[in-house]
């Protein structure tokens, strides 16, 4: 109901309770208790009307209430960070990393790409007149957010800076993360992994193009997507936990960054307590109402229908040097991923012409 057990809750309780004043009599208008409760049934999917009836609240305290609690635990859980200057932790992401491609394609320690959040149409007022911006190819209006995580799914960096229509390359090119390695910060040793809609450089890596690869760069390909998946499923992780994406978000826009940042905080506090199985995500789907979504819109469709920006590329050093790491201990990719559908029906096809086929006679 509130996507985390009792210890974890009354753990969280106990960070934020300093936060909260109390009256003359040293008491509280209303429990921080209360409080915690209801944003985080909010951010799990709960009607704001059966909240605040069920908490006896008005409309007005509830959304204050909501804020208020979302702002400190925004302060409070300072669990978002890429570890740039740290050498140490970059071994320890680059060793999970390691781990899912079991050392096939070192150096990973991040993988990065974009989601969009389903949003209520915002006001002219609120963006400035460009309310545009924000419409999706895909038939909503959303709010974008570029995120960077690692093989356990925790976000490590994130950035909300573009419209939801901005290309996938261009919102990531004025990240600051995307600034912090232009500027050298990451040790040279790792490097970030992202997908077809960015451009390839010497510590952000993408795959290569082209359908037609021969077998080393499509071997490449393979072992980068291992890593890819680790943002796709962080995103999926975030978004079947917190019911609030299921919808468009109804809250004012200029709140929209801070329920994301509280979520994607909130998301990592899980994922420390409880892991990132299946089990562990699983939600109450009775929380699902007609017409949810509780799948993550990725970005890719919008970035790939308009093309990888090239004029980005600086050089594919780096990946040529992985591809020639690939070949030099024959690590090809698996057999079992090649077996596409085209083959199979080809399989069936030689089955068919070396075997009579026996046609059943009609009864009169």
């Amino acid at each position: 109901m509130f996507r985390l057990d009792r210890p974890s809750f009354e753990e969280l309780l106990e960070k934020i309770d300093h936060h909260f004043e109390r009256d003359s009599r040293g008491a509280r208008s209303i429990p921080v208790k209360i409080q915690l409760a209801v944003a985080l049934r909010f951010v799990a999917g709960g009607s704001y009307l059966d909240i605040a009836f069920a908490f006896n609240l008005n409309h007005t305290t509830f959304m204050t209430s909501v804020r208020k609690v979302l702002e400190i635990i925004d302060a409070e859980l300072d669990n978002i960070n890429f570890p740039l200057d740290d050498y140490a932790k970059l071994q320890d992401l680059e060793a999970g990393s390691s781990r899912i491609s079991k050392g096939k394609l070192p150096g990973t320690v991040a993988a990065g790409d974009g989601v969009v959040f389903r949003m209520q149409r915002p006001t002219k007022v609120a963006v400035d007149g460009d309310v545009t911006s924000f419409y999706t190819r895909k038939g909503f209006y959303g709010y974008a957010m570029q995120a960077f995580v690692d093989s356990r799914a925790r976000f490590l960096n994130i950035s909300m800076k573009m419209a939801s229509s901005t290309h996938d390359a261009t919102a990531y090119v004025l990240s600051d993360l995307s600034k912090a390695i232009r500027n050298g910060r990451l040790h040279p040793d790792f490097h970030i992994v992202l997908d077809e809609a960015y451009p390839n450089k010497k510590q952000e890596l993408s795959p290569f193009r082209g359908k037609e690869l021969d077998i080393w760069r499509d071997s490449f390909n393979y072992h980068l997507s291992l890593h890819r998946q680790f943002v796709e499923r962080a995103f999926g992780i975030l978004v079947q936990r917190f019911g609030v994406f299921w919808r468009p978000m109804r809250v004012a826009f200029e709140r929209i960054p801070l329920l994301i940042w509280v979520c994607c905080r909130l998301h990592n506090y899980c994922i420390d307590k409880f892991g990132a199985d299946r089990q562990a995500v699983a939600v109450a789907r009775g929380d699902a109402r007609p017409g949810d979504d509780a799948t993550a819109l990725l970005t890719d469709e919008t970035a790939h229908s308009r093309g990888r920006r090239v004029d980005l590329e600086v050089s594919e050093h780096t990946s040529l040097k992985l591809m020639k790491h690939l070949e030099e201990n024959n690590h090809l990719r698996p057999e079992h991923s090649t077996f596409t559908k085209v083959s199979r029906i080809q399989e069936n096809i030689k089955s068919w012409s070396s075997n009579e086929v026996q046609v059943p006679k009609k009864k009169k």
